[in-house]
């Protein structure tokens, strides 16, 4: 209150103004440098499709933030894109139109993100409210389910190259305690609470933030965003099921196979080279060996029966000719195999790779 109608009231001075941080900023920001600067992006509309509005003290509102576009806009400048700003072009119109700007010195942009916030749920809650002689504490929990969609966008074909949906529980809870007594004739009345709920807005930008990364793993090999993707903390954020994870996860296993390889030829290699006949180390070049015979009995033995093969047991036998027909069978087996092997890999070389890849468009260490 002032003093004085005269004088101005005192101002509040609250918590120092801060910048934003979320824990996704170290991946978008490992993205510097390892997309091509002459790929330039803007943001469309990202719109408030949730139609859920909010009554306050003040007048009513939307519930969730209407400034979506200008949080993947920085998202995307901080990760180190070519960006073209699409926001608000009405200055640019209104130049051109006056003259003083020619509309073709203005450079197009390649891809475009577009999307919308588009479910918000309330989850019920519990609670737990229990006195006993007047006196007890109380709990209460409630939720919200927030959904969205993000798409990038080729802006020569109109074609959708990645794609994202993601969700968050927005969580908030209070629990105090409570006491009611009489002292004499008078009631008393006791209570103290606090109450934790995360702010919406800011759990819609780490959304952003996160969906933002997504759209741009997509487009880029797994080597490339492997390193950057560590940098997510899995208390804030998980993606398992979207195409870059399930990118990523193939590309891990691929190395898994290589190194398994390598290391599977170095042992043979190895063996091959430290193993010796038994023959040629117990061979004696001093004294002759007990095995050898002379020219003349060698030669007579061959004469007598020059296709002399040890005799071989039923088993040996049996054990043979399984291994005969089965030696034939599996390679049909593998020849049908490599064929289905070759229709795979041709199915699948659009999905391994990801468009990035195909185009090279994207990769700053793969141009064309």
């Amino acid at each position: 209150m002032a003093l004085s109608n005269k004088e101005p009231a005192s101002l509040v001075q609250g918590p120092p103004i801060t910048d934003i941080f979320t824990p996704f900023d170290m991946a978008l920001s490992c993205l510097k440098g390892q997309l091509r600067n002459d790929v330039s992006f803007s943001v469309g509309a990202v719109l408030d499709q949730t139609g859920k509005d909010v009554m306050t003290n003040g007048g009513s509102g939307k519930m969730v933030t209407q400034g979506a576009g200008d949080m993947v806009q920085s998202a995307l400048f901080q990760a180190g894109v070519s960006l073209l700003n699409r926001r608000d072009p009405r200055i640019i119109e209104s130049e051109a139109k006056w003259g003083i700007r020619d509309p073709r010195q203005i450079q197009a942009s390649d891809y475009y993100v577009t999307g919308s916030i588009n479910s918000l749920d309330f989850i019920p809650g519990g609670g737990l409210d229990m006195q006993i002689g007047g006196v007890g504490p109380n709990y209460s929990q409630t939720r919200i389910m927030v959904g969205l969609d993000l798409s990038l966008t080729d802006t020569r074909n109109s074609k959708v190259v990645a794609n994202v949906s993601l969700q968050k529980q927005i969580a908030a809870q209070d629990y105090g305690i409570s006491a009611g007594r009489f002292a004499g004739h008078t009631l008393l009345n006791i209570q103290v609470g606090k109450g934790e709920r995360e702010a919406t807005n800011f759990a819609l930008r780490q959304m952003l933030n996160l969906a933002t990364f997504e759209l741009l793993s997509q487009v880029i090999p797994p080597a490339t965003f492997e390193s950057c993707r560590a940098e997510i903390p899995p208390e804030f954020g998980q993606l398992s099921l979207t195409r870059s994870s399930v990118a990523l996860y193939k590309f891990k296993e691929s190395q898994k196979q290589n190194t398994a390889g390598s290391s599977r030829s170095l042992l043979e290699e190895s063996s091959s080279h430290n193993t010796s006949s038994p023959d040629e180390k117990n061979k004696s070049t001093n004294s002759p060996s007990k095995d050898t015979k002379s020219p003349k009995n060698k030669e007579s033995e061959v004469i007598k029966n020059p296709e002399e093969e040890p005799e071989m047991s039923k088993q040996d036998l049996i054990k043979y000719i399984s291994m005969k027909k089965r030696s034939s069978s599996l390679g049909k087996m593998n020849e049908e195999k490599e064929n289905n092997q070759k229709e795979e890999e041709k199915t699948l070389k659009l999905w391994d790779v990801n468009p990035g890849v195909i185009e090279n468009y994207w990769s700053s260490t793969q141009r064309d």
